[in-house]
């Protein structure tokens, strides 16, 4: 704990009450004046000093002057001056004309009698009236005369001085000059409360004793303080002097006398005690007021005492108090100037300091480059700094913590409940372990800015300890008095020998200079980081207007723009290529779009490990990527080279999360100008050859040719029509019967999907499913298949039509995607679906080239409770191998057996052998393709119990399901 806060030798709330006695209503006046107290509304006298008896001739008594008026006592001598006691002022003596009545009287006029002078003010109700004498000796009147005739001198004197310190060391000695007291003191009162002597000054017969000294704050208490901060000039004229009560000792309102402004006030027997101690007879005491604050006083002492004191008749008493104006604005001035110059060079160097953030922008490398500077300008060791996402601390002081711990810890501090821009600052941190803080262990204050923005934003500055070796104008040791009427005092300090000691724990003072100075660095940092993260905004955005987020390559349309300009300048040394991923819907349906995305992004930095810098490079969407390839001479030899480098860099394995994958490309290539002048025409001729690549087989590049347009032209068109059927609603459903040949029954029914073209009309799967499956868009049309079959079912059983189960075809692509059974239980239970009312049709080239795969997702068919059938069956290597490894409930024999079994011997023992392998299996039984009765009938004699084809019935719309059925069982029946 600072020392002067308080005496650890006193009790706390004797202290506090020894520091609330109110010392302005003692009661008491210095014996060489007197007072006369006059009741304002009726100008009579209501209170008196005892003490006027020794002054006024021939007064029996004190009491004598009560209730008499005024005017019968005083008397005026200029009655154009005479104020009315109405008039007085409240806060400041007036010299009044009036002069004792006795002055007058001859019998008491002598020569050795003394002239009066009348000190007045106001106080509540009452006028306060205080007589002084103002006669001095020869040599003094001519020691003052000298001061006054050389008081522009000594003005001057003052003026010169230059620097605090200089101009302490002239104060002090010109009012000992001036006062000629024996000792004058500036007293400087510290921020903790206690005070400091900065200058001393004495006459020639004594030595200076107490500068540099410290006194406690207790030795000035509170109410002492206020009193001095409104009465600027106080003077007591022998310490020894016993003091006058007042007559009666309370006015008639039943309050003692303010006495806050009175000269005469005499001194509570505390404060004699401490001048006693300290060996003063006599004192003049002057208030230094800087800022509308008590800074300090001006401590005039002398040995002897000074009754009557000369230097308070009127014209000393007005020099004083004007020399101490002097000083009060020559030291309010002189700080104003120190602190001017601090601000001048800290907001230099904060200008510097912004010109460089605008310039350079990024925060912490400025703040890295300039932390040499701004940490000698604050006096700091640390500097940090937290505004959103910018969190940043530098210096050379210790830190245990990190960036985030330091800047919470510190948060911690700041003021939540308060508004707008506020500092706060200590210098004490480490005076006890609550104070100190925990990642900044050595940092002795701290000095905290904030300001409140969308959230609170902070920056501080902390300073490391500061060890003072204080010199203190003696122990603060006070003794405790017991009072007659029980109460206590405390007794003034005995000694004012030196006492030194170490004040540890604390920095140094922080200045409203520094608060400002941090208040407008945090400003700077605030504007700064706005404009940081605008610029990043509008960076962010034009990145995003011209690039891809997930590879960072450009985007089509910025793509676009940049072959379109140098197509304008007439730059046609490149050749345009478009990039396709082959199978790469196969990926994402599989591994999932997460996966997708990763191999394409390992992609575009193959793609990019293989450009060289005057190439460009975008990704268009999806797996597509477009390349515009520079050449000093485009032809097409040489971009089927750079291709094929191209596909060299994707040839290894990609590994994503542990999984590897082998991929390969397509490219498409066009070269201008020959292939076209404008974006759009190359486009569309590298789409072109990229449509060829696929159709040769993927995995290769092709350059455009003029006879690509005809050629491919409507497998283009339609491929391009097909990616649009399922959200334009293009396709639908047809179901066609499977027959009972036993019992002339529809057993179940096989759903197919058929494209109603806008301008084409109808398409048979025969033309669109290749092409669906060769450009990845076969799974959308299967996942639309599933829903839409489903959800027929549901209309039916919910209408009372058909429960018939309805068999489904897939492709490999859907029984290879993760997430089939899945799916498909989801839509059974969505639509309130037995399982059992689907099956499931996969052909032979499935497990041909998946076979583990499809008997895993076979089977968990079969165990959500779907029927699994295998269609086309003889069309492929017709193995029984693998049939016995699939978990097959039905075998569809292939359409072209049933077609051609009754002409062909050779079809006709091979569908034999089908059937009998497929009973062997216990498998159903199912051939496609009837057309005619008498197929029927061999079907049936051979063992082959189920029929399907155009014999029964064509497929046909879902709304003519349940009539065709009717129909063709009475047909069968007859």
């Amino acid at each position: 704990m600072k020392p002067g806060v308080r005496d650890d030798t006193i009790p706390v709330e004797l202290e506090k009450t020894c520091a609330e006695e109110p010392i302005h209503l003692l009661g008491t006046v210095q014996r060489y004046g007197f007072t006369i107290v006059a009741d304002l509304a009726s100008a009579c006298i209501v209170q008196v000093s005892a003490g006027i008896v020794h002054h006024w001739p021939g007064l029996p008594d004190a009491a004598t002057l009560l209730s008499q008026p005024l005017a019968d006592w005083a008397v005026t001598i200029d009655e154009e001056r005479a104020p009315d006691i109405d008039a007085l002022p409240s806060s400041h003596l007036v010299v009044l004309p009036w002069r004792p009545r006795f002055e007058q009287t001859a019998a008491d006029a002598r020569p050795a009698a003394l002239l009066w002078e009348c000190l007045g003010h106001r106080a509540g109700e009452v006028a306060v009236l205080e007589w002084l004498p103002v006669q001095a000796s020869a040599d003094e009147l001519r020691r003052q005369h000298h001061i006054f005739a050389n008081f522009a001198a000594i003005v001057a004197r003052l003026r010169r001085a230059e620097g605090l310190d200089a101009f302490f060391r002239e104060c002090a000695r010109v009012i000992q000059e001036v006062s000629d007291f024996d000792r004058v003191m500036i007293y400087r009162f510290l921020d903790d409360g206690s005070g400091e002597v900065v200058a001393e000054h004495t006459s020639a017969q004594y030595q200076q004793k107490y500068l540099g000294l410290r006194f406690p704050a207790s030795d000035i208490p509170s109410q002492a303080r206020a009193l001095y901060a409104t009465n600027k000039l106080r003077v007591l004229a022998d310490v020894e002097a016993s003091m006058d009560g007042l007559v009666p000792p309370l006015l008639p309102s039943g309050e003692p006398l303010d006495q806050s402004h009175c000269m005469l006030r005499g001194l509570s027997p505390v404060h004699l005690s401490y001048l006693r101690n300290m060996g003063v007879r006599a004192t003049m005491t002057l208030s230094i007021v800087c800022d509308g604050k008590l800074w300090g006083l001006i401590a005039c002492h002398h040995h002897r005492p000074r009754t009557p004191p000369e230097q308070i008749r009127e014209g000393m008493r007005q020099l004083s108090e004007l020399l101490a104006e002097i000083a009060n604005m020559r030291i309010e001035a002189l700080l104003h100037l120190e602190a001017v110059r601090h601000r001048l060079t800290l907001d230099r160097l904060l200008n510097q300091f912004h010109q460089a953030m605008i310039q350079d922008g990024d925060i912490p490398t400025v703040l890295e480059r300039w932390l040499p500077r701004l940490l000698p300008a604050f006096n700091a060791s640390t500097m940090g700094v937290q505004i959103g996402t910018l969190a940043w601390v530098g210096g050379t002081g210790r830190c245990l913590g990190a960036t985030h711990q330091i800047l919470d810890e510190v948060a911690s501090r700041l003021d939540i409940q308060g508004e707008g821009a506020q500092v706060r600052m200590w210098d004490d941190l480490l005076t006890s372990r609550r104070r100190s803080l925990i990642f900044l262990p050595d940092a002795a204050g701290l000095l905290l800015a904030q300001r409140h923005d969308e959230d609170i934003i902070f920056c501080f500055m902390a300073r490391q300890e500061v060890v003072q070796q204080v010199r203190w104008g003696g122990e603060p040791v006070k003794d405790i008095v017991a009072l007659p009427d029980g109460r206590v005092r405390l007794e003034p300090r005995r000694s004012f020998d030196v006492w030194k000691q170490s004040v540890r724990g604390h920095s140094d003072p922080w200045q409203q200079t520094d608060a400002d100075a941090l208040q407008n660095l945090l400003r700077i940092l605030s504007e700064v980081n706005k404009l940081q993260v605008n610029r990043k905004m509008q960076e962010t955005l034009h990145w995003r207007a011209h690039h891809d987020h997930l590879t960072g390559l450009y985007n089509r349309r910025a793509m676009e723009d940049e072959v379109s300009r140098r197509l304008e300048d007439g730059h046609y040394d490149a050749a345009l290529m478009l990039l396709d991923l082959d199978h790469f819907k196969k990926i994402n349906d599989t591994y999932g779009h997460e996966t997708g995305d990763l191999v394409l992004q390992q992609l575009s930095l193959r793609l990019k490990a293989v450009m060289r810098e005057f190439d460009l490079l975008a990704r268009l969407g999806g797996d597509e990527f477009m390349l515009l390839l520079r050449l000093p001479h485009p032809n097409a030899a040489t971009a089927l080279t750079f291709a094929e480098r191209l596909h060299q860099a994707i040839a290894g394995p990609f590994d994503i999360k542990g999984q590897q994958f082998k991929l390969g490309i397509s490219v498409g290539i066009a070269i201008p100008p020959g292939h076209g002048r404008t974006v759009s025409e190359l486009l569309r001729h590298a789409d072109l050859a990229l449509y060829q690549a696929k159709s040769l087989g993927r995995g290769r590049s092709v350059v455009f040719e003029l006879v690509m347009a005809s050629n491919q032209r409507d497998d283009y068109l339609l491929e391009r029509d097909l990616g649009e059927a399922v959200e334009r609603n293009q396709l639908s459903l047809v179901f066609q019967p499977k027959v009972d040949l036993v019992k002339r029954k529809v057993i179940g029914l096989e759903a197919l999907v058929r494209w109603n073209h806008p301008t084409r009309g109808q398409n048979s799967p025969g033309a669109f499913i290749p092409i669906a499956e060769n450009s990845d868009q076969i799974i959308g049309i299967d996942r639309w298949v599933m829903r839409s079959a489903i959800a027929q079912q549901a209309r039916w059983r919910s209408s009372g039509s058909t429960r018939l189960p309805v068999a489904i075809n897939l492709s490999i692509v859907d029984i290879l995607s993760p997430n089939l059974v899945g799916y498909l239980t989801e839509l059974l239970a969505q639509y309130h679906v037995p399982a059992a009312a689907l099956e499931v049709e996969v052909t032979e080239s499935c497990f041909m080239r998946e076979l583990g795969e499809t008997q895993n997702v076979l089977r968990a068919l079969n165990d959500a409770g779907i029927a699994t059938a295998l269609d086309d069956f003889g069309t492929g290597f017709s193995s029984l191998s693998y049939l016995r490894q699939l978990p097959l409930q039905c075998l569809k024999i292939d359409q072209s057996f049933i077609r051609s079994m009754l002409q062909d011997p050779n079809a006709e023992k091979l569908t034999q052998a089908i059937v009998a392998m497929g009973i062997a299996l216990k498998m159903t039984i199912v051939a496609e393709g009837v057309e005619t009765k008498e197929q029927m009938n061999w079907l049936l004699a051979h063992g082959c119990h189920i029929g399907q084809g155009y014999f029964f019935s064509p497929p046909v719309p879902a709304e003519d399901v349940q009539q065709v059925i009717e129909r063709l069982e009475v047909r069968l029946s007859a």
